[in-house]
């Protein structure tokens, strides 16, 4: 028997390197009712992170309204989202 599968949201979000940056980010996904699963954290030498963060479970509707909240987010660079199973 094999274990069902989820759906997963993962958001790829390039930022700056500023110290308050991360912290301002995540708080997009503190509204939601589920943990953030796994975030990392990737620093480039033009002076920009990229930051993973993967949600699980997580409504389609409130999955694109975190990413047009980020894309709005005046530290982000770049915003992109992905639904993926798990």
């Amino acid at each position: 028997m094999t274990a069902p599968l989820h759906i997963a949201n993962r958001f790829d979000i390039l930022v700056d390197l500023k110290p308050d940056t991360l912290e301002a980010i995540l708080a997009h996904f503190d509204k939601t009712p589920f943990d953030r699963s796994t975030v990392r954290t990737t620093r480039h030498a033009d002076g920009t992170r990229v930051v993973k963060v993967v949600v699980e479970s997580l409504a389609e509707e409130d999955a694109r309204a975190i990413h047009d909240a980020l894309k709005k987010n005046d530290r982000v660079f770049d915003a992109r989202l992905e639904h993926f199973w798990r």
